[in-house]
């Protein structure tokens, strides 16, 4: 069978739906604004650069047109036999306006009964130029017509340039507005996750005030009638032990199973209120080895007595670490102590420390007892959650919450019929503190 492996889970934070949501949304609208507003722009560009083209072509019509009026103004009107007469000076200056304006491709020019008087046109005129027209006045009287043709490639070349020219600009603007918007919302997003973070953490130490000062209260009430009891039992015991025929009998032992039930609850609710209300870690820099060294000291004799070999493996040039020893060592008791307890005699439970790839300390305690099954690994860390007779359910919630108090985590592997190793991962240095809440670490 594989190992069953229980990771530190990584804490997510709250609303990363909801963001997910509102980053599609605000795409959607963008891209929607984006593409009417290219749409609209991009259409009011084309009809404006045709216009322009249009504008030009009746200018340049209009100025021919003047051109030919002063060439064969007469008394009444436009003699056309003098503009006739003057027929090469005409094309001549036709010809140079086709050669100045590449944009114009042909010009033609009739009188006032409509007969054509000159027609110029460039090699490239084609039926798909676009034809501005000009009327020949004198005297407020119309006396022909001059009509220019403007290419169309001209029109579309000067549309493609103006449109690629505003494309960039827009684009330029529209790329700084998105990134100014988006910046704006990551940065509400932002303030609406912290915000939630720390409503999160307010609620969180309100239960656990609340918490405490319930288990307070209610571990004060009980203690009282606890001790009255176990005194009374004892006075008990010692007035039977004196009635002859009573001594060592069933009542005793009844005495003594009833002792034994109040020590357990008196167990049970010291570790609620350990669990409940935590002690402030106090930090200082120090050999974990040590720790390590003295806690097997301290159990050797409870390991040998239930038969279970308890060995270290400490690596000698491990760093030292910031830790609160009271704490860590409680941590390291309460999972010793449950190898102990499910460990078989001849068994063995090792004691290991390392240094971690990532800069932290690990400290591993490894059994070859019969291992956990996956629907208890899952839930071996939940109060009072245990599957051992008489067992509090706290002891490992305890240790957890101790190591978490020093930003480290717990990790599990498991085997069924092979072992279980707890890995715990200490950081060498506490996180930086507040202002208000200590010193930094150093």
């Amino acid at each position: 069978m594989p190992p069953i492996s229980r990771r530190g889970r990584s804490w997510i934070p709250p609303g990363g739906g909801e963001t997910v949501r509102a980053f599609a949304i605000f795409a959607a609208l963008l891209g929607g604004l984006v593409w009417a507003a290219h749409a609209a722009s991009f259409e009011d560009v084309r009809r404006l650069a045709t216009q322009i083209e249009r504008q030009r072509g009746t200018r340049e019509a209009q100025r021919i047109a003047e051109a030919v009026a002063s060439l064969g103004r007469g008394p009444t009107g436009i003699d056309f036999h003098r503009v006739q007469q003057n027929r090469a000076l005409l094309i001549s200056f036709l010809r140079e306006r086709l050669r100045d304006r590449p944009d114009l491709r042909s010009v033609e020019i009739r009188d006032r009964f409509g007969l054509p008087v000159a027609d110029v046109r460039s090699p490239t005129a084609s039926e798909r130029d676009s034809v501005a027209l000009a009327t020949l006045v004198v005297g407020g009287v119309p006396q022909g017509e001059v009509r220019v043709g403007v290419s169309a490639d001209a029109i579309e070349r000067d549309i493609e340039s103006l449109r690629r020219s505003l494309r960039i600009k827009v684009a330029s603007v529209a790329a700084v507005g998105v990134l100014l918007l988006i910046l704006g919302l990551g940065y509400v997003l932002h303030l609406i996750r912290k915000n939630r973070v720390l409503e999160l953490a307010r609620l969180s130490t309100e239960r656990a005030a609340y918490r405490g000062t319930v288990g307070s209260g209610l571990a004060h009430e009980i203690r009282n009638p606890l001790n009255s009891m176990n005194m009374n039992l004892q006075m008990l015991e010692e007035e039977l032990q004196g009635v002859p025929g009573l001594e060592g009998g069933e009542h005793v032992e009844m005495l003594r199973s009833m002792q034994g039930e109040v020590k357990r609850i008196k167990n049970l609710i010291d570790n609620f209120l350990q669990y409940s209300r935590p002690a402030t870690p106090h930090f200082e820099v120090k050999s974990l080895n040590d720790a390590l060294t003295d806690t097997a000291r301290f159990l050797q004799a409870d390991f040998r007595q239930s038969g279970v070999d308890l060995t270290l493996d400490l690596e000698p040039l491990l760093p030292s670490v910031e830790f609160d020893d009271a704490q860590i060592r409680q941590a390291l008791l309460n999972i010793l102590g449950n190898a102990r307890q499910v460990v078989p005699a001849g068994g063995e439970v090792k004691l290991v420390s390392r240094a971690g790839s990532g800069g932290e300390v690990i400290v591993e305690i490894a059994d070859n007892g019969p291992g956990i099954a996956t629907e208890v690994l899952d839930r071996i860390f939940e109060p009072f959650f245990s599957k051992r007779a008489g067992g509090t359910g706290l002891g490992l919630a305890i240790a957890r919450q101790m190591v978490e108090n020093h930003g480290g985590r717990i990790e599990v592997e498991s085997v069924l019929g092979r072992g279980t190793t707890f890995r715990l991962r200490l950081p060498r240095r506490r996180a930086a503190a507040g202002p208000d809440r200590g010193r930094a670490a150093r």
